[in-house]
């Protein structure tokens, strides 16, 4: 990457001469910079290079005043500065110049010149013109220096000699004419053209990487974040013929991708659209880093998404055949996979089938790297059910339970669970039924493998395919579940969880549920509730053990009479989550149709519920205690008797409110009773009613009205 060209051997001892040279014309400054670069270049020389003022203000005055004249110039002088960023003792040098800002700049001027190089090129009409507040080149005077020896005349001669030597290919592509050229003329213009982008993407190269360098401190960073340094990568990246260059961009923009405002800046710039064809390069290096800055991208949803759409999948998943990809490309389609979309695109291929294959292939008592990224990422295919159909398929179901209890892998088994989930794998799982169970029982393994062993089994214990009783007389499941439940046995959160749904799995089968609550079941769960009722994911569970228990009467009868879970139930009514207070309604509508003292109650407790808003205004009434009010029979709310008394509808036409507020929502049924008032003195009294429609409480006048009931 040296723009040196041969020549003299720079001697440390002569540097002053070299920065004497800094202060003459074009052609000298630029022998000065190469040889002051060659210096810079021998890291031994940094150190007594960076305590020499002169030659660091030099520098950098001819950098911020000649680098529009000169490309060879600028190289020199940006490449010796890149020589210190190589060293974090040497980055307050750089900043105390301002090197980096400038360097910004001239990365800035050099993008846009060379559009307007293309568009001359290339015949276009120019978009981008020049800085009129500065003079063109050739209008720039320069300074004359008496002669050491001779004459004015000799040194004109010698002065027109450089300037020639110096003028550079910029002038001529700019003094083209706008008229019609000849082929040859064009042919030339081009051939300039590509001398000129080599040269500039030299220095592009410099520059970005001695930016990269110092980007180490965060405060420089979001400094280069405010002056679109984003931008000028992305600006930079058309230029694909040159790879070195390019690897240098992605790896800066990777670097610069890590916090969120500058990926938000890549994002409006649309940087996947511009990395998409770096994937086709036959350059291994640009493909790596190229999905390094991809795989930084995909924490970002809508990024995952544009990946989607242009069709990068494809190109990830071949990507995983490569050794030298096969990491980022797994990490990459793992943060895909988590979004149930893409999921199916999985299944559109034989991707799903070659993924389960290679990991049976790689999975091992030792395995980690990519094969732990390759399984987490079958877990989360396993949610879909056509890729879990074909992952079960064709004996793989076989292979990965003979492995994960091998191996006691408690990932695997999570895998096996997922695929446990749909019903039309569940078939498949039936001989295996005893081999989970066993391993549900035998207590020989880690915690994390029992809990997804207790999940598989729980998914599978389905009492059209399975015979329930049979597997937990055989196996001795009810002690196992009663040990979990148990508050003394110290069981962790998840495994007590697992409790709970096994204990509601096995009550799908009145004499496994018979079992279970002469084993003690119910006081358990209700304990059970009560510890963890913050929990709604524990709540909902234990609410639907109780409503397996209750589908069996005299399993019903013991979890009513015995125990208190249907006050429970009673307090859940208002649950702020929907699931809950579905499950709830489920189990009172069977409570109440029970021969007991809680069928009254959950008729009162179910009026207050659905009537809050009206009950609450009947009560402030009362509080504030009018002149009218003194004669008002009627108590703050309704009692249990005056429920009786009347003609109510049953609870099982009643839905839950899936509104979490207490006001009424207009999908409930309401049932509609008829009253008169039986004495006169009641006649224009004020009845609230509700607005099906709307749920808001509306005031009706008049002798008889019609009184919404809720219960």
């Amino acid at each position: 990457m040296s723009p040196v060209e041969s020549g003299p051997v720079a001697v440390l001892h002569h540097v002053d001469d070299y920065v004497e040279l800094l202060y003459d014309d074009i052609p000298e400054k630029i022998k000065g910079s190469a040889l002051i670069l060659q210096l810079a270049r021998n890291p031994d020389n940094l150190l007594e290079l960076a305590r020499n003022e002169a030659l660091l203000s030099a520098l950098s005055r001819v950098l911020r005043e000649e680098w529009k004249r000169s490309i060879e110039l600028s190289t020199n002088i940006v490449y010796t500065f890149f020589c210190f960023s190589t060293y974090n003792e040497f980055h307050p040098v750089i900043i105390q110049y301002k090197i980096g800002s400038l360097c910004m700049d001239v990365i800035d001027y050099e993008l846009k010149r060379y559009d307007q190089w293309k568009e001359k090129v290339e015949g276009k009409k120019s978009i981008l013109t020049p800085d009129k507040s500065e003079l063109p080149k050739s209008r720039i005077p320069e300074p004359k220096r008496r002669p050491k020896s001779g004459t004015w005349a000799v040194a004109d001669v010698n002065l027109q000699k450089s300037r020639s030597l110096v003028s550079s290919y910029h002038e001529e592509l700019c003094s083209a004419s706008d008229e019609c050229l000849s082929k040859s003329d064009e042919e030339q213009l081009k051939r300039k053209l590509k001398t000129l982008s080599k040269r500039q993407e030299q220095l592009l190269r410099v520059a970005f990487y001695m930016l990269l360098n110092i980007a180490d401190n965060v405060k420089v960073e979001e400094k280069m974040h405010k002056k679109e340094i984003v931008g000028l990568l992305i600006g930079a990246m058309e230029r694909h013929s040159n790879i070195d260059l390019l690897i240098l961009i992605v790896s800066f923009l990777q670097k610069l991708s890590i916090f969120v405002e500058n990926k938000n800046s890549m994002a409006s710039r649309a940087i996947i659209e511009k990395l998409a064809p770096l994937l086709d390069s036959s350059n291994a290096d640009l493909v790596n880093v190229t999905l390094k800055l991809l795989f930084n991208l995909t924490f970002d949803t809508k990024l995952r998404n544009k990946m989607i759409k242009l069709g990068l999948l494809p190109k990830f998943v071949q990507f995983t055949s490569d050794e030298k990809h096969i990491n980022l490309a797994m990490k990459i389609l793992y943060h895909l996979s988590m979004d149930d979309r893409v999921k199916i695109m999985f299944t559109q291929s034989d991707c799903v089938k070659l993924l389960t294959d290679m990991l049976l292939l790689n999975v091992n008592a030792e395995s980690g790297g990519s094969t732990d990224v390759l399984l987490a990422l079958c877990v989360n295919l396993a949610w879909c059910e056509r890729a879990a159909h074909q992952m079960a398929a064709e004996g793989r179901l076989r292979e990965l339970l003979a492995r994960a209890f091998r191996y006691c892998n408690s990932v695997l088994m999570k895998l096996v669970r997922n695929l446990s989930h749909h019903p039309q794998n569940k078939p498949l799982f039936l001989e295996f039924v005893g081999d989970i169970a066993g391993a549900v029982t035998s207590g020989e393994t880690s915690e994390e493998f029992h809990i997804e062993c207790m999940g598989t089994l729980s998914n599978i214990l389905n009492p059209e395919n399975i015979d329930i009783y049979a597997v937990v007389e055989r196996y001795n499941l009810i002690p196992c579940i009663m040990k979990i439940l148990d508050p003394e046995s110290g069981s962790s959160e998840e495994l007590l969880l697992e409790g709970v749904v096994m204990a509601g799995a096995v009550a799908a089968e009145s004499r496994a549920a018979g079992a279970l609550v002469r084993a003690g079941a119910g006081p358990a769960l209700v304990v059970a509730l009560r510890t963890h009722q913050a929990d709604d994911e524990h709540v909902l569970q234990t609410v639907f053990a109780f409503r397996q228990l209750l589908s069996h009467p005299k399993a019903a009868e013991h979890l009513v009479s015995q125990t208190e879970a249907p006050a429970y139930l009673i307090d859940l009514m208002q649950d702020k989550n929907a699931e809950i207070r579905k499950m709830c309604d489920s189990c009172l509508d069977i409570i109440s149709q029970m021969q007991n003292e809680w069928a009254a109650r959950i008729k009162v407790e179910r009026f207050r519920c659905h009537n809050g808003q009206w009950l609450s205004v009947v009560e402030t009434l009362g509080a504030e205690g009018g002149a009218g009010d003194a004669a008002d029979d009627l108590p703050p709310y309704l009692s249990a008797e005056y429920l009786t008394t009347h003609r109510l509808a049953t609870s099982d036409s009643q839905t839950s409110i899936n509104d979490d507020s207490d006001s009424l929502s207009g999908e409930v049924d309401l049932n509609r009773v008829e009253a008169r008032n039986s004495s006169e003195e009641h006649k224009g009294e004020l009845f609230t009613s509700t607005d099906g429609s709307s749920g808001k409480l509306s005031d009706i006048d008049g002798p008889t009205s019609d009184i919404v009931l809720f219960t």
